[in-house]
């Protein structure tokens, strides 16, 4: 019984600190210590790792969940129709572990929280969803027309009618139709669209994508290209319901759309040509149930009908320039799964403090960590002809600059510490930024960049990283790049990141805090930190690093936070299909790191 009471204090201490903590950063909150029918989950939020599905399938256990409110903190908020409801789930969940690689969640009564912004209702101005478009036997036509012997791409498989569509550029060459028209079983959509749809009466595409997706599969956000295909985009899903996200890269605005089984989507207008849209790969859904209850929906193999009608020639003088390939050349962003980047005038003073400083002060220790090659990025360097040029961009301590004695090859590293480990070992190297390469344009063979680019802590400082190697690149030159990925898992496999045994010394460092809050140049930042050997929880966050100095007692070693952008699948991909003029020759994931090989056109 006393164990017991012991750790019921211990978990109080903890929800009162949390509340100082939060109450002080927004007054609008206010806890009470009687009951409220809105509960604040003090420790887990967008920020650090909240698992949404597994909190939401576990308080529906106890009762029925109104509300889930997620502000980009590391907090939330549940919200019940009656006190009582919210008491029950507090007495159940308070100081429990939902999830194995989670602390305990803390709990507490709201009396009042701020009004958020709900993000869930902020549709896009030109979204339609026709409900029950089409009839069981419709349904069933539809999908037994299809054979799946042809196009399997990662997560799923699709087949093209009319034109074929090409992924990454999200557009088709009108020039080249395929033999393989839309098939005649379609034609019945249009009488039905006509009168359920009389806005758009006449529609008739000439280009239709057919997707398998299996559970569990998505596709990356993007944005169909404005100049080849005309207003609408729509799409037909068949055979099991789907959430997707639709996001506006202007302001961060996003909304998750139900799309249910035999509806029909209609994209116009800003949904088509301001929004991005894309499905998360995963394995449920939350949606809301006829009765406006928050519920965890399980997903199904997905059949979606994608038509479109061609804009010959191409042309768009849309209001949407950001994401218009005729009047800007920015394309594909990625969605960042809610995990906002810093301010653009903060990054430099960001990367400067929590990456350069950091790997002068550890730059000895790191060294000695990194010795071995990996066996793809050899294979890379070793393919290069006789006489080639190679550029280490960000070359650490060197360890790639050993590799093919029948090529030249230059490093460079912002770490002094590191270059001076280089020196020591006879390599060639200078001192420089990746964002600004010293080097005259077309004078490199080819370039590698491994571990570098995640350092980087906005989108646009990662596009001018690539896009000044594709510079110095000559004609046909090609580019390795590797990135950190933030899952850490790939068909079940754990990486070696994670398997690697936990010493002594990451269970130490793995007791900092959740969140660091930084002070930058006046301004502070809050960033999560990681548990090193774990999955990541955000795209965005602090790795620690503790550096070992045999001449000072272990109790006294320092810890550092290195800043990481960790990269999401497909998004590296996009990042260089935005630089324009390259060719993406292969696109590979590397023991828990995204990669891929540029050639430049």
């Amino acid at each position: 019984m006393s164990s017991t009471k012991n750790n019921m204090s211990k978990i109080q201490k903890k929800v009162k600190s949390k509340q100082l903590m939060i109450g002080a950063e927004n007054k609008e909150i206010e806890f009470s210590n009687e009951p409220q029918n809105i509960l604040a989950i003090l420790n887990y939020g967008l920020l650090n790792g909240i698992k949404t599905e597994i909190l939401i399938d576990r308080v529906n256990e106890i009762t029925s969940l109104l509300d889930l409110i997620l502000p980009n903190k590391s907090y939330c908020f549940l919200k019940f129709q009656s006190c009582d409801e919210a008491a029950k789930v507090l007495t159940e969940l308070n100081g429990i572990k939902l999830w194995t690689d989670g602390y305990p969640v803390l709990m507490s009564f709201c009396k009042s929280i701020p009004k958020y912004q709900d993000y869930l209702n902020e549709e896009p101005s030109g979204l339609i969803i026709l409900l029950d478009f089409v009839t069981d036997e419709i349904e069933k036509k539809l999908i037994a027309l299809l054979k799946w012997d042809e196009c399997k791409m990662k997560n799923r498989q699709v087949q093209h009618f009319g034109y074929e569509f090409i992924y990454g550029q999200n557009t088709v060459d009108y020039r080249k139709p395929l033999e393989r028209k839309l098939p005649p079983e379609c034609d019945e959509l249009w009488t039905i669209f006509d009168t359920k749809c009389p806005k758009f009466k006449g529609f008739r595409p000439d280009q239709l994508t057919v997707n398998k997706y299996e559970r569990g599969s998505g596709i990356p956000a993007h944005c169909d290209t404005h100049s080849v295909f005309e207003d609408p985009i729509i799409s037909l899903s068949l055979s099991a319901s789907i959430v997707m996200e639709f996001k506006d890269p202007v302001n961060g605005k996003h909304c998750s759309i139900l799309l249910p089984k035999k509806s029909l989507l209609i994209m116009s207008s800003e949904s088509r040509y301001g929004w991005l849209h894309g499905i998360t790969p995963k394995n449920s859904d939350i949606v809301k149930t006829k009765h406006n209850l928050m519920t965890v929906q399980q997903r199904e193999l997905r059949y979606s009908f994608t038509f479109r009608k061609l804009r010959i020639p191409p042309s768009c003088d849309c209001k949407f320039p950001l994401l218009c390939d005729i009047q800007s050349k920015i394309v594909n962003e990625q969605n960042s799964n809610n995990d906002h980047e810093v301010d653009q005038k903060l990054a430099a003073k960001l990367e400067l403090e929590n990456v350069h400083n950091v790997y002068n002060e550890i730059g000895n220790h790191f060294s000695e960590t990194r010795h071995s090659a990996w066996p793809n990025v050899e294979n890379f360097i070793m393919s290069l002809i006789e006489g080639s040029i190679l550029l280490d961009a960000g070359c650490g301590n060197g360890k790639y600059l050993n590799i093919n004695d029948k090529i030249t090859k230059l490093g460079f590293d912002r770490s002094s510490t590191l270059l001076q480990v280089c020196n020591e070992r006879n390599f060639q190297v200078f001192q420089s930024d990746c964002l600004q390469i010293p080097i005259i344009n077309d004078s490199i063979d080819a370039c590698i960049s491994i571990a570098v680019i995640h350092h980087l802590a906005t989108h646009d400082r990662r596009v001018q990283a690539i896009r000044e190697m594709l510079r110095v690149l000559r004609k046909k030159g090609q580019a390795l790049i590797y990135v950190w990925a933030k899952d850490q898992q790939k068909d079940n496999k754990k990486t070696r990141y994670l398997l690697q045994h936990q010493s002594k010394d990451i269970e130490k460092v793995n007791k900092l805090p959740e969140m660091a809050i930084l002070n930058i140049d006046e301004e502070k930042i809050e960033l999560p930190i990681h548990k090193n050997r774990t999955q990541f929880k955000s795209s965005n966050m602090l790795v620690p690093w503790k550096l070992k100095q045999k001449e000072i007692p272990e109790e006294q070693h320092k810890i550092f936070l290195r800043y990481y952008h960790v990269f999401e699948d497909g998004e590296l991909e996009n990042l260089c299909k935005e630089c324009g003029n390259v060719e993406i020759v292969r696109s590979y994931y590397d023991q828990g790191n995204h990669c891929v090989i540029l050639k430049k056109l």
